[in-house]
């Protein structure tokens, strides 16, 4: 189960080739929410498709501090067992994160805290939709299709004179491998509307560690962001018009690693259904992009705290 990510977030190697991602994502979207809103309680599953859209569009945040999905908590047994082909936590709470990545500035907002997962073939999140193209022996390899989220100049002062950037389709793949406590994932995406956005990719490792019997249990482990220099150019780089309308000087980023850092979740199940989940999240801006003026602060933080339904 996922929650919050940054409003640029965004969370790896072995992607699929983007002609081909691109093509089978869409599809697979297609497909995968018409069963979801047919058959045998559709109203329920229409409801979890809404509020899962609510983390991809509404809530930037959504992405960073869900970093454990149920299904891993299952398989160390730290968490009711699914029962049929559905497994969801649907659920809301409240974060306090950075107005955009790189700000001084705090926004709270409201949460949903969503993951949805059909049998071992695909899941709805907020890394995006995905498909297990292959599972064996704890190797997971898949597409991933998901939602870019955009920044609005009026979101910051800082920010003005350096124009919107618009919210994407993006497309791409994972990799992860889960041994006892701990699960390394690899996953890259690619801008497909609006690509002047770019390419980012995440490595990261999480560990978990049962604190109260197996009613509480802590998730913790490093991550490391990664991004061409297309997205560094557009996310924090200011062109010569720009510098005019904002009075910021000029500044082209190049690639590279983006930021490193630390996610931590602790999760609770109240009872066989009701969970509540404490994240947070703190990374360092390092390289080009932490020299670019419209970075206030290299220090990034998130923290939040709510409540889902496990069904």
């Amino acid at each position: 189960m996922y929650i919050l990510r940054l409003p640029n977030a965004p969370v790896r190697p072995a992607p699929v080739p983007m002609a081909q991602s691109s093509r089978f994502s869409s599809q697979s979207l297609r497909s995968i929410l018409s069963a979801l809103t047919r058959g045998r309680g559709a109203a329920l599953r229409r409801t979890a498709v809404a509020l899962l859209w609510c983390v991809w569009t509404i809530c930037p945040a959504a992405a960073m501090g869900q970093t454990i999905d149920e299904e891993e908590l299952q398989q160390q047994g730290l968490a009711p067992p699914a029962r049929g082909d559905w497994n969801a936590n649907l659920g809301v709470g409240g974060a306090a994160e950075p107005t955009y990545l790189g700000a001084k500035s705090f926004t709270v907002s409201p949460i949903p805290l969503v993951s949805i997962q059909y049998r071992d073939l695909f899941f709805l999140g907020p890394m995006g939709l995905g498909v297990n193209v292959l599972n064996w022996r704890g190797l997971r390899v898949g597409p991933l299709l998901g939602y870019g989220f955009g920044r609005q100049q009026s979101d910051d002062a800082h920010l003005h004179g350096l124009g919107d950037i618009r919210a994407s389709l993006e497309g791409g793949g994972f990799i992860s491998y889960s041994a006892g406590p701990f699960k390394a994932i690899g996953s890259l995406r690619q801008a497909i509307t609006h690509s002047e956005k770019g390419l980012t990719g995440r490595l990261a490792v999480d560990y978990l560690r049962p604190l109260v019997g197996k009613k509480l249990v802590l998730a913790v482990g490093p991550e490391l962001d990664f991004a061409n220099g297309r997205y560094a150019r557009t996310w924090f780089g200011v062109s010569p018009a720009q510098s005019a309308a904002s009075g910021l000087a000029s500044y082209a980023p190049g690639g590279g690693l983006r930021d490193v850092g630390l996610n931590a979740s602790l999760t609770y199940h109240c009872t066989e259904h009701l969970l509540l989940r404490s994240f947070f999240d703190l990374k360092r801006l390092v390289g080009d992009v932490a020299n670019s003026p419209i970075v206030q602060r290299n220090t990034q933080a998130l923290f939040g705290l709510g409540a889902a339904y496990h069904f």
